[in-house]
């Protein structure tokens, strides 16, 4: 956990340099709440929703909800929920890059810190795609379809 906050507080550090000219040109608000139709590959095709908020578009911190609404013989269906955490680092104009963490159960078990790497494209000024893989207890891949409400 102490490594987790190290590399967190590092990150934050180095990416306010980085990244004031980047939005002082661009004069977006500072706090935005966001909402996404989300796509998450954990063990099997979960979709489901993300909703948060994103201070500068830099910091986001957001809660998330996947299912994969198979109805079979089992009794419940899988779930993976919980907080994501990202820090997306500007690269251009139309893309950002940058660590995001994941603390989250699958279906109600607490799983280890899912750490993955997520890009993010500009579709215009309040819509993003974004694309995230990473390692946790499992290996996963998601996608989502991000809206940055004013």
């Amino acid at each position: 956990m102490k490594k987790l906050l190290v590399i967190t507080f590092l990150l934050l550090m180095s990416n306010t340099g980085f990244s004031q000219t980047y939005h002082q040109a661009k004069e977006r608000k500072s706090f935005t709440f966001q909402v996404a139709p989300t796509y998450f590959n954990y063990g099997g095709c979960l979709f489901g929703y993300q909703i948060g908020v994103n201070f500068k578009e830099v910091f986001n911190m957001s809660y998330f909800h996947t299912r994969d609404y198979d109805f079979g013989e089992r009794y419940m269906d899988d779930r993976f929920a919980g907080i994501q955490s990202s820090v997306m680092l500007p690269i251009g104009d139309f893309m950002q890059i940058g660590p995001s963490v994941r603390l989250a159960k699958f279906n109600s078990k607490s799983q280890k810190v899912f750490v993955a790497a997520e890009a993010r494209f500009d579709l215009s000024d309040s819509w993003k795609l974004g694309l995230e893989y990473g390692v946790g207890e499992k290996r996963g891949a998601g996608l989502k379809f991000i809206w940055n409400m004013s």
